[in-house]
């Protein structure tokens, strides 16, 4: 049976997706003797978490999107033009409020990533082809089609992290241009878990495995 520790998810996870997974969790306070790592954009400290844990403080987030998505004290709805490429300038007003995008309904102080222990969410970065295979397994060992929700209208996997924490359910966030320059995630979709939808399909995948053996 697939337990709580987030290194055995994310390892389940691998195994079915092929690609590295990344254990989120938020904190209220700091946690005790870890240190705090310098500030970064959301994105790049979950893919730099492939090879070193990181903790950041939400506040000191250098992305708009982010401090706004995870309820930070005063985040306001940053504008279009944080996100948008400059062609849409035309057609939408760069100036106004990005609308609509899930925050929150906390304000946690920390957010971490791949510590030991359990963790609210597993996000991913991953080609199109992985995410069409992990769709394919959702299927398969649940019996239904993956209910998930699209994002990245505002930032990439903040955003996605917002979504799926709200809506229980996965989010598929398409990302921003900036996220995916600065991140270094050309083509690829960042897919976000929560905790107990990590769970229930890694575990059942694990326990389909067995079963065929």
């Amino acid at each position: 049976m697939l337990g709580k520790e987030n290194s055995e998810i994310r390892s389940a996870l691998m195994e079915l997706t092929g690609t590295h997974w990344i254990g989120v969790k938020f904190h209220k306070n700091k946690p005790r003797g870890l240190k705090l790592s310098a500030p970064a954009a959301f994105c790049a400290a979950a893919a730099g978490a492939v090879t070193e844990t990181a903790l950041l403080k939400v506040s000191a987030i250098p992305c708009a999107g982010a401090r706004y998505a995870f309820n930070a004290p005063g985040a306001k709805a940053p504008p279009l033009a944080a996100f948008i490429p400059a062609r849409f300038n035309k057609v939408m007003d760069p100036a106004a409020p990005v609308s609509g995008a899930p925050r929150l309904p906390y304000a946690p102080e920390y957010v971490s990533f791949n510590l030991s222990g359990p963790a609210d969410l597993y996000l991913s970065f991953m080609l199109n082809e992985s995410a069409n295979e992990l769709a394919q397994a959702w299927a398969a060992v649940t019996g239904k089609n993956m209910d998930c929700r699209f994002t990245g209208v505002m930032s990439f996997c903040s955003e996605g992290a917002a979504a799926a924490l709200n809506g229980k359910r996965p989010a598929v966030s398409l990302g921003c241009a900036k996220a995916i320059r600065s991140a270094g995630l050309q083509g690829q979709v960042c897919v976000c878990l929560t905790e107990g939808n990590a769970v229930k399909v890694a575990g059942a995948w694990q326990g389909r495995l067995a079963a065929a053996v």
